[in-house]
């Protein structure tokens, strides 16, 4: 028997709940501002900054739109997959095509942050952090995939970020796709997880496939929830998706021990980031 899902409405107003209680808003990441300054000053500006500080400095920065235009439109991915009872379900769901970076489409860097700086970002925007599933199902889908490049220590510091930002770019301009297509395999994952009730105040992370489809990066929690490398990645995922044609909310569906499948492989997940 179907749970109770939270059914999402109309695009341009904030979804309701059953009872009619507002919940989340629709994507809505603000425009780039005509001062924005570059990925690249930004970087600079940034170095040398504790790390509480950078982070607010990184929220404030995307928080008012000083994110390129090709991290705007999301990529639809549809899965099919199969609830306890043995029925089939189709679900869509909708992905960022790279990770969050801040700057313009000619100027952009990929930023590593904490999961708590991430979680209120996605929450703003009406987004939500992926699943294991979901980075599988996007590495699976991905018009570019990417070979990962692991450095060395130092591995926390913003020039390090900065390093292997430009490796990707390189990498990415070699693979000759436009920006906006769906690129997997350069990063971890930062994600949501079952390991974050097992350790509270810890980091999730998974991904960085290889390019015969393994992750080096088997699901782990055992960093510190402020520990941040240059290998991390924040990749968002659209709160309202759909199955079987009916629109819902992807927190919800996490929740729902039948339908749970769609974008989660280990079983209901309830554990957030603070």
């Amino acid at each position: 028997m179907l749970l109770p899902l939270l059914l999402i409405g109309c695009s341009n107003t904030a979804a309701k709940t059953m009872d009619g209680s507002a919940t989340i808003a629709p994507i809505a990441i603000p425009a780039r501002p005509g001062s924005a300054i570059g990925g690249r000053l930004f970087a600079e500006q940034i170095a040398d900054l504790p790390l509480d500080v950078r982070e607010a400095a990184i929220y404030r920065e995307i928080a008012i739109g000083n994110v390129p235009n090709f991290l705007r439109t999301f990529r639809p991915l549809t899965v099919v997959f199969t609830a306890p009872d043995g029925t089939k379900h189709n679900a869509t769901y909708e992905v960022m095509v790279d990770y969050l970076a801040i700057g313009s489409d000619d100027d952009f860097f990929r930023i590593p942050m904490t999961p708590a700086t991430a979680s209120r970002l996605a929450e703003s925007f009406g987004c939500t952090l992926p699943t294991r599933k979901i980075v599988n199902d996007v590495y699976a889908s991905a018009q570019v995939k990417l070979e990962p490049k692991p450095l060395g220590p130092p591995r926390e510091t913003v020039e390090r970020f900065l390093e292997h930002h430009a490796m990707i770019e390189a990498q990415r301009e070699l693979a000759d796709k436009p920006l906006g297509s769906l690129v997997a395999g350069h990063k971890k994952d930062v994600v949501i997880s079952n390991r974050l009730k097992e350790k509270p105040g810890r980091v999730a992370i998974y991904g960085w496939h290889k390019l015969d489809g393994k992750p080096i990066q088997p699901l782990y929690a055992g960093h510190v929830d402020r520990y941040v490398d240059y290998s991390h990645g924040i990749r968002l995922v659209k709160r309202e998706m759909t199955i079987d044609g009916k629109k819902v909310d992807v927190e919800e569906v996490l929740k729902n021990p039948s339908l749970c499948g769609a974008v989660s492989d280990e079983g209901v997940i309830e554990a957030r980031y603070p």
